[in-house]
């Protein structure tokens, strides 16, 4: 008698944009999908509980004292693909252990700029300020790699000790100094992961308001601002804005769902004059492409 099993569910492949046809675009359209982990999407995934409410605060208390037997207590949360297409903070049903929380449109977007650029001639380096644990940078590099371009550098700049001290007369969100810390030997060992550390990509440690106005930073093709703070932005856009080349992206995680940075990028648009179109590239993200 054959047993039957319930049938586990489907997980479907995301197609991604540009749809790959040749082998710098597979492999980009692989990179993709295992930054954000879309490719294990698994019908279920188990996460990690944290310690945010009573009940999950004995369960935490639990866990501390039983794994070292090797057995934890988990959340199970059904997952799919879909589910990798958006930018997911603190996302309850994605992988936990992914380079980047955010989404697979946000990565098509890069890529389509990075290669508008090197197609254009559009002169500068890629640039992140607020890399978590590098993904983005990660596949900024990819792309290189992939059209073998190697007269510009990735730009991984982060304190790598987590957000600044926090003015609360400016920053409404409820950050706390530290929040969202990963050390740069975490990020350099993601980038090793991949095979991609190498004299092409440069870190650039410590707050913005330290080290971005004695950078040495040319020129920016790519800008892309995930800093989540008022402060920190203006930072940002204060001392890198004019490295960007005329033709260069500059790319906004923040700007739809943080307040405080959606703000500080308006004030500096109207005091500067910035005209260009701001376009969405998903729920949370927006960019323009500098004019002059």
């Amino acid at each position: 008698m054959a047993i039957s099993h319930p049938e586990e569910p489907l997980v479907t492949s995301l197609e991604l944009d540009p749809k790959p046809e040749v082998p710098a675009q597979l492999y980009l359209d692989l990179m993709k999908k295992i930054l954000t982990r879309a490719l294990i999407a698994n019908g279920m995934e188990r996460h990690t509980i944290q310690p945010r409410a009573t009940k999950s605060n004995i369960i935490n208390r639990l866990n501390n004292a039983v794994r070292s037997r090797g057995v934890e207590i988990v959340r199970l949360a059904p997952s799919s693909a879909e589910d990798y297409l958006e930018s997911g903070h603190e996302a309850t049903n994605r992988v936990e252990d992914a380079e980047t929380m955010l989404g697979t449109r946000q990565l098509d977007h890069l890529q389509r700029c990075v290669v508008d650029v090197v197609e254009h001639g559009v002169p500068g380096d890629l640039l992140e300020a607020g890399v978590w644990r590098g993904g983005m940078t990660i596949f900024m590099r990819a792309v290189l790699a992939a059209y073998e371009v190697r007269d510009r550098n990735v730009w991984v700049v982060d304190s790598f000790a987590g957000l600044p001290p926090v003015d609360s007369q400016t920053e409404t969100f409820g950050w706390k100094g530290g929040d969202m810390a990963v050390s740069l030997q975490s990020v350099k060992n993601n980038f090793m992961r991949y095979g991609l550390l190498d004299s092409q990509v440069k870190f650039l440690k410590g707050f913005f308001s330290d080290t971005l106005p004695s950078a040495p930073i040319e020129r920016l093709a790519i800008l892309r601002v995930d800093a989540d703070l008022y402060s920190s932005t203006r930072d940002v856009l204060t001392n890198l804005y004019s490295r960007l080349s005329p033709g260069g992206y500059a790319i906004f995680d923040d700007y739809q769902n943080l307040l405080d940075c959606r703000r500080a990028i308006d004030e500096f648009r109207q005091e500067h004059g910035i005209t260009e179109e701001i376009v969405p590239i998903d729920k949370r993200a927006v960019c323009w492409r500098k004019l002059r």
